[in-house]
């Protein structure tokens, strides 16, 4: 496969076996940079955003190099090499969200749920409409014959800020080896899990939309599951994936908060973080099964003293089918965390993060997803109970019986009249939170308390 110049005919065959011949709408990552680049709808490489097909995880091992021709590209050669590569039209996007969020139960004026009791201060408003509630600059393509960069900044108005969100910049070759094709490739990108190519790992997560207001997800859980290190990590590390089947991707982690030089309450050391995968790709089906984890400490406050320690292991799967008019896919993880805190009472603690999840979709217009998740671990009141004592990074302390079991669900509902315009409802239930259905916070707040309907509009341009 030549990722320089893809011909008509490659291109043909690569869009119908991975599954995106038809015409469709993509959501929040399916950035039309990487189209333009291509010359080719978003459904080349997404099923469902931010969900890859076998074409787009083709796309991303090899850098987001590939291009629509000669015509769409400045070039520079000396000594028979090429120097310059790059597209004629910048690869920028901008993305709107917009969404209004009813809570099932408004929290009092000043709710302190890690307090005895209520303070002073103003209640959060229920419903609570946000226009926009994230808009995002994107830089996503090639930025040499063998290098590209997906990035994108975000502007939050609700915190007034400007973040950098998932941004992930790799190198990549490919070559023949032992009768098979071998995709090797250098990666830096600023959290783990932002360079897997199945996009699977929960800072990809599924439900991939959710409010800005009310709860929208469990606060307990594992590091990696409530995504602790976005925007607080930078790592680098390689990556191989031989013949589309076996991938290995290891990647090392240090803190890396933007505009804190002194990076409080981030990494300690070097974190190393693994991925392994096996997967099958051709026709309208593909499937992966594998594993990820982190092995990492953080500081409890600022940047000395006591470590806390984590070690997670995850195991996850999925299936996709795309057919011309119809698509669906199904995914499952699990993830184990063992916690060493010091200082604490019981410095032994663990979680078990647990969701599986599906979605359906009607000529790329109407879908419906659907989402059962589980928190579970041991009871240790100073990790899930007891304030930020102990800085527990996944954890709000709020727990008035020790546990951080969270039970729940989500159903959405999707409409896509434009490629790059998608209206959605979403409801998000819980029937355990934070260690009880009811009174978990000892204040008397009950689990359903927490239960979000969600109206968002999607804009992609």
């Amino acid at each position: 496969m030549n990722r320089k110049q893809f011909s008509a005919g490659k291109l043909v065959t690569a869009l119908v076996v991975g599954g995106a011949a038809m015409v469709g709408a993509q959501e929040a990552h399916a950035v039309p940079a990487f189209a333009r680049q291509l010359g080719v709808s978003c459904a080349a490489c997404h099923t469902v955003e931010p969900q890859l097909t076998s074409f787009g995880r083709q796309f991303k091992s090899l850098a987001y190099t590939f291009n629509s021709g000669s015509n769409n590209t400045i070039g520079y050669e000396q000594d028979n090499q090429k120097r310059l590569a790059i597209d004629k039209i910048p690869p920028i996007a901008l993305m709107l969200v917009a969404d209004q969020v009813q809570e099932s139960k408004q929290a009092p004026a000043g709710y302190n749920s890690t307090a005895t009791a209520y303070t002073t201060g103003a209640a959060v408003s229920n419903p609570a409409t946000e226009f926009p509630v994230q808009y995002s600059l994107f830089y996503a393509g090639r930025a040499g014959t063998d290098l590209g960069v997906f990035s994108q900044l975000t502007y939050d108005p609700t915190a007034d800020h400007i973040t950098i969100d998932n941004t992930d910049v790799r190198y990549a070759k490919e070559s023949q080896v032992g009768g098979g094709n071998l995709v090797w490739g250098l990666d830096v990108n600023n959290a783990p899990g932002v360079g897997d190519l199945w996009q699977s790992t929960p800072i990809w997560g599924y439900p991939f939309t959710g409010p800005n207001a009310g709860q929208g997800g469990p606060n307990d859980g594992t590091l990696l599951g409530q995504v602790v290190l976005q925007q607080t990590s930078a790592g680098a590390g390689a990556y191989v994936w031989y013949n589309n089947t076996w991938y290995a991707q290891v990647m090392a982690y240090r803190a890396m908060i933007p505009g804190d030089q002194t990076n409080s309450g981030g990494l300690a050391g070097v974190a190393p973080y693994w991925r392994l995968a096996y997967s099958h790709e051709g026709g309208v089906n593909s499937w992966e099964i594998g594993t990820f984890g982190i092995d990492a400490k953080m500081y409890q406050n600022g940047n000395t003293g006591p470590e806390n320690h984590y070690v997670d292991t995850a195991l996850d799967g999925q299936y996709e089918h795309v057919a011309t008019n119809y698509s669906y896919t199904f995914h499952a993880s699990y993830i184990h965390e063992n916690m060493t805190i010091p200082g604490a009472p019981n410095t032994k603690a663990d979680v078990n993060d647990f969701q599986v999840n599906g979605e359906y979709y009607w000529h790329r217009k109407y879908g419906v997803l659907a989402q059962y998740f589980t928190h579970t671990g041991k009871k240790n009141a100073a990790v899930w109970g007891g304030g930020d004592q102990y800085g527990v990074a996944q954890s709000d302390g709020v727990s008035a019986n020790g546990k951080p079991n969270t039970n729940g669900y989500v159903l959405q509902f999707n409409y896509v009249p434009w490629i790059n315009t998608k209206f959605g409802v979403q409801y998000v239930a819980y029937t355990k939170f934070d260690g009880a259905s009811s009174n978990y916070d000892g204040l008397g707040r009950n689990a359903s308390d927490n239960n979000t309907l969600s109206f968002f509009t999607w804009i992609m341009m």
